[in-house]
């Protein structure tokens, strides 16, 4: 079989690198991690190359996968490679590596929003000649297409390469970690502040039904509401309370109120509901002394009002006093 290149050659570290065209990048353990699981050789099988050729060719061998290893480094598993080439690397012709990566944006990504393997080209020797080697075929042309490479030391492209220390590791992760802690507190502030205004607006209906109640029996008592509809006023102006306002034409003016105070407007100034006197079966009426009876409604409600007004008392009171209703 020849030689063959081993698995989990390491092709890419995390940390602050800086491309062949001189851009710096910040790469996370999660960014490799990532780079590994979007990694498809049925979408795209990135080829092994010599140096980093714009076109990928020719193909020395291919990319079966990458995995992250123990060291959070991203490696790959070679097949497919041509024994001459193997050799070659074997015995050290080609002592760097490096790295060529489709941007997460890059047109021709075939998974956007992640970086992605375009090609691993080894460093430091002049590529052998072998025939008949295998080219990839991809389907729109990209001389020219922008990717970005990151090469090691010691290779015609070469570029300096600096690991994350320890303290800017842990720094990133603090970070991280900060950030996470700071939306699930901001998060459970908002269902708190949910929950707290959902409350207030609950209360709120209660007390509001509840003057309602008020209202309704202060115009029993004043004699504007017959009980059944006491009884109901409250639900209906309930109903009312949330309603747009209305507006019409009052005094030449335009005026603006809503549903529940009209109506609560309307039975406030509503003429008192009250029978007078009281009849006798068949149609006989029954005059007892002191009562209402041989007096018209606008009579007895014209004394209520003037006694009202000279014994400083509600009218409900003032209509009692000037009238006896019998049993």
């Amino acid at each position: 079989m020849g030689t063959q290149l081993p698995p989990s050659i390491e092709i890419f570290r995390p940390g602050r690198q800086i491309d062949d065209s001189g851009v710096e990048h910040i790469f996370t353990p999660a960014d490799i991690t990532a780079m590994a699981a979007a990694y498809d050789p049925a979408l795209r099988e990135a080829p092994l190359c010599v140096g980093h050729p714009e076109s990928n060719l020719p193909a020395y061998g291919w990319v079966k996968g990458l995995s992250v290893n123990k060291d959070e480094r991203l490696v790959m598993d070679p097949h497919q490679v041509e024994s001459q080439f193997a050799e070659m690397v074997a015995t050290g012709r080609f002592k760097k590596r490096s790295a060529a990566f489709y941007t997460p944006q890059h047109p021709n990504n075939p998974k956007p929003g992640t970086w992605y393997l375009r090609h691993v080209a080894f460093l430091g020797a002049q590529p052998p000649a072998v025939s008949g080697l295998k080219d990839p075929q991809f389907s729109e042309s990209e001389a020219g297409s922008g990717f970005v490479c990151f090469s090691e030391g010691g290779g015609p492209a070469t570029t300096t390469t600096q690991e994350l220390s320890m303290d800017e590791k842990e720094r990133l992760e603090a970070e991280a970690k900060a950030a996470k802690e700071a939306q699930a507190k901001a998060e459970q502030e908002a269902a708190e502040a949910k929950a707290q205004l959902a409350q207030f607006a609950e209360q709120r209906r209660t007390e509001r039904h509840q003057g309602f109640v008020q209202f309704a029996e202060a115009q029993l008592a004043a004699g504007k509401l017959k009980r059944p509809d006491a009884a109901a006023l409250p639900a209906v102006l309930t109903a009312l309370a949330d309603s747009a306002p209305v507006e019409f034409a009052e005094a030449g003016a335009t005026k603006k109120v809503s549903p529940a105070e009209w109506l609560k407007s309307f039975v406030t100034g509503s003429t008192p509901v009250v029978q007078f006197g009281e009849f006798a079966p068949g149609g006989a009426e029954t005059v007892d002394q002191g009562s209402a009876k041989g007096k018209s409604d606008a009579e007895i409600d014209t004394a209520a009002k003037a006694y009202a007004a000279q014994h400083k008392v509600q009218y409900a009171e003032a209509l009692a006093a000037v009238c006896t209703f019998t049993d």
